[in-house]
């Protein structure tokens, strides 16, 4: 799965484009070279390595029959496994459908619990459902699971706590 060298499909050669695109930094015309051969890959074809510390261009053609037989992969760079159908590190003990479940899953959990965070919903601390209340309600909350709470301090309902001092 090493990415492939697509630099000879170009027009011009190493020579020329040295000489009339680039000039002489062999740096430049490093970063110049691996542009092209990015933009070469079609971009259905373009996988990275899902590892931050790595992250270089691999290639993969996911309408390619035998490819798709090969969804375990390794970074020829960093040697770090791979799933090429999910694009992200090897999911052990799971197959690609279970995985893309249970990142669904988490991504939905991320997004009620950053909505819960901009609405300053709280947790009941019995049972750790989210409550909300009407903006000008009382502080004292019943749970459905029946805990009565202070929405406030989220302390436990008692008979004084109806001057808590965090409404």
């Amino acid at each position: 799965m090493a990415p492939r060298n697509l630099i000879s499909d170009a027009k011009l050669t190493k020579e020329l484009q040295k000489q009339y695109v680039i000039g002489d930094s062999s740096e430049i015309f490093a970063r110049y070279e691996k542009g092209l051969i990015e933009s070469a890959i079609p971009n259905r074809e373009k996988l990275y390595c899902p590892y931050k510390k790595c992250s270089k261009l691999l290639s993969h053609d996911p309408t390619d029959e035998e490819a798709e037989i090969i969804i375990k992969g390794k970074c020829p760079w960093c040697a770090g496994l791979l799933c090429a159908r999910c694009r992200v590190p090897w999911h052990t003990g799971r197959d690609c459908q279970q995985f893309q479940k249970e990142e669904k899953d988490r991504e939905d959990d991320l997004r009620v619990k950053l909505l819960a965070e901009n609405c300053k919903w709280k947790n009941c601390p019995h049972c750790n459902s989210l409550v909300d209340k009407v903006d000008d309600g009382c502080v004292h909350i019943t749970c459905r699971c029946k805990e009565e709470f202070c929405y406030g301090c989220g302390e436990t309902w008692s008979g004084r706590h109806w001057n808590c001092q965090t409404r």
